[in-house]
């Protein structure tokens, strides 16, 4: 970009090569009103992705670990009321969408950490 049409760059030594010892500074008096230059931004997209990713990851186990817990000290819990005390222990972290812990409590259940009572299936049990 220093040797090119357009001083962008600003390189010391002032030579036509480059080498591994050479600077480059932005030319902040650059200043051309025939050309646009658009530089490329760096992909930011990708990461955004993989942070949304694992902090849902995350979410998901805090959940799940906010369950366990409820499910520890009261064993026996209907739905609306485990879903309430999970909604009020992880209030100060995240706001817990209740898909999530309806979801959580699924898998806990596949899991063997909670089954549903026979008659009741609203109501669950923790297994030690």
């Amino acid at each position: 970009m220093s040797c090119a049409n357009y001083n962008i760059l600003i390189k010391e030594p002032n030579t036509m090569t480059i080498s591994p010892n050479d600077s480059f500074q932005f030319n902040s008096m650059f200043t051309d009103k025939r050309r646009r230059i658009k530089i490329p931004l760096p992909p930011v997209m990708d990461a955004r992705k993989e942070v949304i990713g694992d902090v849902n990851k995350d979410r998901r186990y805090a959940i799940d670990a906010a369950i366990v817990q409820i499910m520890k000290t009261q064993k026996v819990l209907g739905h609306q009321q485990l879903v309430t005390e999970c909604v009020e222990q992880l209030r100060h972290m995240f706001k817990p969408d209740i898909k999530a812990i309806k979801n959580g409590i699924e898998d806990l259940i596949t899991r063997d950490y909670l089954k549903r009572e026979e008659e009741n299936k609203n109501i669950f049990r923790y297994v030690a």
